[in-house]
């Protein structure tokens, strides 16, 4: 049972804005705790020199991280990420593995003469061609779709109408086997999109619980230095906080977390080799 390309395409973009947010919110509230553990450390009333020296001493060692980062993904797009095969390829090659190993399971009880064996391998050997038998229908279509948008783009009405129809015919095909979530029945539909919808954007906002936790840290962190009562233990943690020693220690932290939400921004937005597709039409 298979979602629509038009689904996966939707749900992937929200999925994929929430991870960008998740990464942007991260590097930013880094950055953020760097500059503010600089700005209260020049708060503790220490001498300008010490206050100077930690600060060109940490701006230092961030640009030069920045800066090694910046060369390293000039050299990874310079290489080039290995090209990713489209997701239809990575579930017939899957199939076709299981396949092969049910085709040779399958000689071996047709040599010991299991005849319950041999039904039981046939009727999955039946069900993994039906798969993917479905998954290069979808494949087709998806494929037609693409080259019916770039013939209408470039103004090949009669070539678009032509795959248009050869779409229409790939579509009836999929129906009648069923094997579609936009072929079944309008409740188990609905559930199961919603079932599917939820999973995975439940998994997005996963990725926002470390930015999340960063903000409920500072808001704590500025509750003990103000001085505000928001929860137990704060005038504590502020007296903490004004200690020169501790405030270096924090200043540090904050650094290597900068350098890492510089490393985790620069990994997630690296351009990627463009895919290609590989369908026989």
């Amino acid at each position: 049972m298979s979602a629509p390309y038009g689904y996966f395409h939707t749900v992937g973009k929200i999925y994929e804005f929430l991870v960008h947010l998740a990464v942007v919110l991260g590097g930013m509230i880094s950055l953020f705790w760097l500059a503010g553990s600089l700005f209260l450390y020049g708060q503790l009333g220490r001498p300008a020199w010490e206050w100077a020296i930690l600060v060109a001493v940490s701006l230092s060692a961030f640009c030069w991280f920045c800066v090694r980062e910046f060369k390293r993904r000039k050299l990874r797009a310079a290489a080039g990420k290995p090209e990713d095969e489209d997701n239809w390829g990575e579930g017939r090659e899957e199939l076709e593995v299981h396949l092969a190993e049910i085709e040779e399971e399958l000689s071996e009880a047709r040599q010991r003469g299991a005849k319950g064996m041999i039904e039981k391998l046939e009727e999955g050997r039946e069900d993994v061609l039906s798969q993917l038998e479905g998954l290069q229908l979808e494949g087709k279509i998806e494929e037609l779709h693409k080259l019916r948008d770039e013939a209408g783009a470039a103004g090949r009405g009669s070539e678009a109408r032509e795959y248009s129809k050869k779409v229409d015919k790939h579509n009836t095909q999929l129906k009648e086997r069923g094997d579609r979530l936009e072929d079944q029945p309008p409740v188990a539909r609905t559930f199961a999109y919603g079932m599917l919808t939820s999973f995975i954007l439940c998994f997005a906002f996963m990725f926002l619980l470390a930015p999340g936790f960063m903000l409920l840290i500072t808001g704590a962190f500025w509750d003990a230095w103000t001085g505000v009562e928001g929860f137990r233990g704060s005038a504590q943690l502020g007296e903490w906080l004004r200690s020169p020693g501790v405030m270096t220690a924090l200043i540090a932290a904050s650094l290597i977390l900068a350098c890492l939400g510089i490393r985790v921004a620069s990994w997630h937005f690296s351009p990627e080799t463009p895919k290609t597709g590989k369908e026989n039409l």
